[in-house]
């Protein structure tokens, strides 16, 4: 007989929690994003804010949807923006 097998969504949540704990039990090593990415702490990644609040998640969402494109385009849309006419 053949071993039972897991399923993607056993391996996936096997996976997510393992991250969680690496970053967790290792925070000099690992970071865990909003996004369940895992990153190595190189210093680079700095996660200052996890959440968005609804009401500004429907707003760029409906943002993104009258400028035809995606919400991470639009983000980076922002940001460029943003920079461009910050005042020093």
């Amino acid at each position: 007989m053949i071993g039972q097998l897991s399923s993607t969504r056993d391996i996936n949540a096997a996976w997510n929690e393992t991250k969680k704990k690496a970053a967790k039990l290792h925070p000099d090593k690992f970071i865990l994003d909003g996004r369940n990415v895992l990153h190595w702490n190189d210093g680079s990644v700095k996660v200052l804010d996890k959440k968005i609040s609804s009401a500004n998640y429907k707003k760029l969402n409906e943002l993104a949807d009258t400028e035809n494109c995606n919400v991470n385009a639009m983000v980076s849309e922002l940001i460029s923006y943003y920079k461009k006419h910050k005042k020093k």
